[in-house]
């Protein structure tokens, strides 16, 4: 029976090595997931990347050979290793090498072993080197021994040898982020590298399609395909599999919380599923900041790519509600809600595969809403000592965030209150075309509807004396946070007088013992900068409307001189 490799990625492969351009792949992103091999009589056979390889690299050619510093060389059959010695004992001869009667096993002597293999024009095999990040890593210069910096050269003189270019030779590099190899490496002109992307739903439907006993589940196999975005082949097997352990019928619920572990489990805590169960109804007062935020949920579920912005910032002081916010805009758009974690770490190289990590997860998802909260702290721009870490971290974002491929899919939020620690080209528009303002409640009113929702959210019970806007008006200057804190403390006096039912007087002592914040320079600063930012005056309050650049940057630069190093 025939059977063949029919992706996007093994079609990539195809055309680059037959044009000629290379020789020498890296395969990169989702390799350690199942593959599709597909036979003439229509069904499909899942095997893993190796195999695959195999079946696509063996065409045409004597052998095909895999190798892992682990496991060292791994061949099908027992007499390969002797065809293989044989290989490359008829070039080393030609080059003055002594002749082997066994397969090497020090990477170094791999490395050469490998070279003679690929440059013998009689005798056409496929390598493939597995775990590839430990053979040639990412590091500097000055922290490569001597032995490391032969095998880099070694490893370069491979991609530049005309010998390999003319034969039918070829060499697969496998690694999951390309941030892990050796980026002099990466940058030989004669190696392409290739993303194997996460299934789509054509791959996620044939999947499911094909197997003989359909799982139970409480949603459509439609609903079930969309919903697993973002999984591998694997983990769906998995998550399969743990229902029919347990006799469990797959419902939704169930479905996105064990997505969430998944993902959550796979990105060793780099970012976080949000399931926001708020919208703006939930949200009170700021109508101009959710009347434009409806619109652009609008677009998203429409789909109207060119209404949708790349990115946007919210800006404020903290406590005026930016993460409830954008978690009920996550909610009214239907875009899955990913908050970034912290992805910094203090050794070579892992701060960017890190980053890496979460970039293919998003363009695996797709429709993703990816919130980056306190991000003057995340995305700071640094100083000379990071080694340059930060300035790759906010070129590669600046990267991602320019193609126009992700409008509509991808919205990148960034929420802060100092946006002025903040890379200026990384906030410029056609990356962050849409800049928020959030303030304090201006108006007795404002405060009252903010109340109203807050007392909805947190489920608290009022009697019939109970008087919110009595708070509202003796609350003036208080932040939606601090509002907050005022119905909370009220509630635990009830609770003090065994009542389920908060009361007058339980409101007006809440209100004198919530003490708000004091820093009301920082706070002042923090607005100030917040009105710098916006991108629209409609979304000012009217006391900021009027202001000319100019005097809102002499009353930014009063405030900086005042406050000194405290902003630093």
């Amino acid at each position: 029976m025939k059977s063949e490799m029919n992706t996007s990625w093994t079609a990539k492969l195809r055309r680059r090595y037959v044009a000629g351009e290379a020789s020498l792949f890296l395969l990169h992103g989702n390799v350690r997931d199942l593959q599709p091999l597909e036979h003439d009589d229509g069904s499909t056979q899942w095997t893993d990347l190796r195999s695959a390889l195999q079946r696509l690299l063996q065409n045409g050619r004597d052998l095909v050979v895999y190798h892992n510093l682990s496991q060292g060389f791994v061949l099908a059959r027992p007499e390969d290793e002797q065809t293989l010695l044989d290989i490359y004992n008829h070039g080393a001869a030609a080059h003055h090498l002594a002749p082997r009667t066994s397969l090497p096993k020090r990477l170094r002597d791999v490395i050469t072993f490998v070279e003679q293999l690929i440059t013998n024009p009689d005798r056409p095999i496929g390598v493939v080197l597995d775990f590839f990040e430990m053979v040639a890593p990412r590091k500097g210069i000055a922290m490569l021994n001597e032995e490391d910096r032969a095998n880099l050269v070694a490893l370069q003189r491979w991609a530049n040898t005309p010998s390999f270019r003319d034969t039918n030779n070829a060499v697969v590099l496998i690694t999951e982020h390309l941030s892990d190899v050796s980026s002099r490496f990466l940058g030989s002109p004669q190696l392409a590298t290739i993303p194997v992307p996460f299934p789509d739903r054509d791959l996620r439907e044939r999947y499911l399609a094909g197997l003989q006993t359909p799982p139970p589940m409480d949603m459509p196999a439609e609903v079930f395909v969309q919903a697993t975005s973002g999984l591998s082949i694997l983990q769906i097997q998995g998550l399969l599999q743990s229902a029919s352990v347990h006799s469990e019928t797959i419902g939704f619920d169930t479905l996105i919380e064990r997505k969430k572990q998944i993902i959550e489990q796979t990105c060793h805590g780099l970012v976080e599923l949000v399931a926001p169960r708020h919208d703006f109804s939930h949200v009170g007062g700021m109508d101009p900041i959710k009347g434009v935020l409806r619109d652009v949920a609008e677009a998203v579920r429409g789909g109207h790519t060119a209404q949708v912005p790349m990115g946007m910032i919210f800006v404020g002081p903290m406590g005026t509600g930016k993460t409830f916010v954008a978690e009920a805009f996550a909610r009214e758009s239907g875009l899955t809600c990913l908050k970034l974690g912290n992805f910094r770490e203090r050794w070579v190289g892992s701060t960017e595969s890190n980053l890496e990590r979460v970039l293919d997860l998003i363009e695996a998802l797709g429709f993703v809403l990816l919130i980056i909260d306190e991000a003057d702290r995340t995305l700071s721009t640094g100083s000379s000592s990071d080694g340059g870490v930060n300035s790759r971290v906010i070129a590669r974002l600046k990267e991602f965030m320019s193609k126009t491929s992700h409008r509509g899919r991808v919205v990148m939020l960034m929420m802060t209150n100092r946006p002025d620690k903040l890379d200026a080209d990384l906030k410029r528009p056609g990356r962050f075309d849409l800049k928020l303002p959030f303030f304090f409640p201006e108006s007795p009113d404002e405060r009252l509807a903010i109340l109203k929702a807050l007392n909805r959210k947190n489920d608290l019970t009022m009697d019939g004396e109970a008087d919110l806007m009595s708070v509202s008006r003796a609350t003036e200057g208080y932040s939606g946070a601090e509002l907050e804190s005022v119905l909370l403390v009220a509630n635990r006096f009830a609770a003090q007088r065994s009542s389920t039912s908060i009361n007058a007087d339980d409101l007006t002592t809440a209100v004198t013992d919530v003490i708000p914040s004091r820093d009301t320079r920082m706070l002042a600063y923090m607005e100030l900068l917040a009105v710098f930012e916006a991108s629209s005056k409609r979304m000012l309050p009217e006391r900021f409307r009027d202001l000319t650049t100019q005097e809102i940057q002499a009353k930014l630069d009063a405030l900086h001189a005042s406050l000194g190093r405290r902003l630093h």
